[in-house]
């Protein structure tokens, strides 16, 4: 049986809270570094949620992270629920409505 990938959610709040660890950062001092509210950095380094890119983008860049490690790896298929992706090549031809697709 294939192994379900993990929620990438989660894998990227963990390496974020590795790199503000590594940087000797509480999460109460990057909060302030990224003017978020505590409460919402704890969400995001738990995979909670759903942050929006900008938010993920501020944190990465005060962490001065490399975007190709943070993100690289991370599975689009291990998202849950109604996040869950459908590859395109699941969709068949009766999906699409005429302006959906370039002739």
């Amino acid at each position: 049986m294939p192994e379900t990938p993990e929620d990438p959610r989660v894998e990227l709040g963990r390496r974020l809270a590795e790199l503000r660890v590594n940087q000797s950062l509480t999460i109460q001092g990057l909060a302030a570094a990224c003017e978020l509210d505590v409460s919402n950095l704890r969400k995001i380094e738990k995979g909670l949620g759903n942050p929006r890119l900008a938010t993920v983008l501020k944190v990465a860049g005060v962490l001065e992270a490399d975007l190709r490690e943070l993100f690289g790896g991370l599975d689009p298929y291990g998202l849950t629920g109604k996040d869950h992706p459908q590859p395109l090549s699941a969709f068949n031809d009766t999906f699409w409505r005429p302006k959906d697709r370039i002739a």
